[in-house]
């Protein structure tokens, strides 16, 4: 709806550029400006004060209007739309458009981020009572000695905790086979203690997503929805890394303790049929000393005649 005003001369109406300016620059003017055009003709007709009075309205109409229109345009993620729209409320004085404005600075949208220009509109709405105006600049205030800590999450995060401490799984040494049950079972003990350590880095890397989870509180205040988006582009593709390198050191792992299960129980095997063998035969020698100690026991007999 357009913006229209008027001033009252003596005989007739005409219009009147610097109330026109003063009606959409901010509303406190405006009331200022209406209260002294009603003390100026109050003592006109009444069809006169009631024609002033809507024109008032008209100006209060319009500005709120603009406003609805730029909160749907933000709704809508129309930034470039929704930004002169918000200017224009905020340059009125409208303190919800100049948190809104502050925030688009902030964010980004619709404009290059400047968290001056944000600082100085949301200050505005912080002065005029908006409830959230006052966190949103305390935060604003933290972002002056905390920038380093959002660059780190964006580009420097290597997700170092998640592979660290008792999540740090070495893979255990395990031999070709082993040949005695002490070898066997120090490298069963081995293999349980890294596949233990390997559970618990797969369940604490599950609890850190979404990519983000693993970010304080307060630095996640402090960034914009496109420095997140930054962090998150940064993260995704680091915990893909990781747990790539993690699935690929236990897949050669496995492979390895499948490899020496095979050649241990292989061995296993062949040395039980080698034992069954050479047991067997050690019964056989075995008989037939016995059976040669017995012949030559009866010969003697025979030939002493004892």
């Amino acid at each position: 709806m357009p913006t229209i005003c008027w001033r009252i001369s003596a005989s007739h109406w005409t219009y009147d550029v610097k109330m026109q300016r003063m009606c959409t620059q901010n509303a406190l003017p405006l009331k200022h400006y209406g209260f002294m055009i009603g003390l100026q003709y109050f003592r006109q007709d009444d069809s006169m004060r009631r024609y002033v009075l809507s024109l008032l309205f008209v100006c209060l109409s319009a500005s709120a209007d603009d406003l609805a229109d730029a909160n749907r345009l933000l709704a809508a993620k129309d930034y470039a739309k929704a930004l002169p729209l918000f200017t224009k409320a905020a340059r009125a004085g409208n303190s919800e458009a100049q948190f809104r404005l502050g925030e688009m600075y902030w964010y980004g949208d619709g404009t290059a981020q400047d968290l001056n220009a944000a600082r100085e509109w949301i200050g505005k709405a912080a002065a005029a009572g908006v409830p959230d105006a006052k966190e949103s600049l305390a935060i604003l205030e933290r972002r002056k000695t905390r920038e380093k800590e959002i660059a780190y999450w964006m580009s420097e995060y290597r997700g170092e905790e998640l592979r660290s401490g008792k999540f740090a799984c070495p893979a255990p040494a395990i031999p070709v086979l082993s040949k005695t049950n002490e070898e066997i079972e120090a490298t069963r003990a081995a293999v349980a203690t890294w596949q233990t350590c390997y559970n618990g880095f797969v369940s604490n890397f599950n609890s850190a997503m979404p990519p983000g989870k693993v970010i304080p509180q307060d630095v996640l205040d402090m960034m914009s929805p496109a420095e997140f988006e930054r962090v998150r582009a940064h993260i995704e593709p680091t915990y893909r890394k990781i747990i790539l390198d993690a699935q690929t050191q236990a897949d050669a792992t496995l492979a390895q303790r499948d490899a020496w299960e095979k050649s241990t129980q292989a061995f296993v095997k062949e040395e039980n049929l080698r034992r069954k063998r050479q047991l067997e035969l050690d019964t056989i020698r075995n008989v037939r000393d016995n059976e040669m100690r017995l012949h030559g026991s009866t010969n003697t007999r025979i030939t002493t005649g004892k």
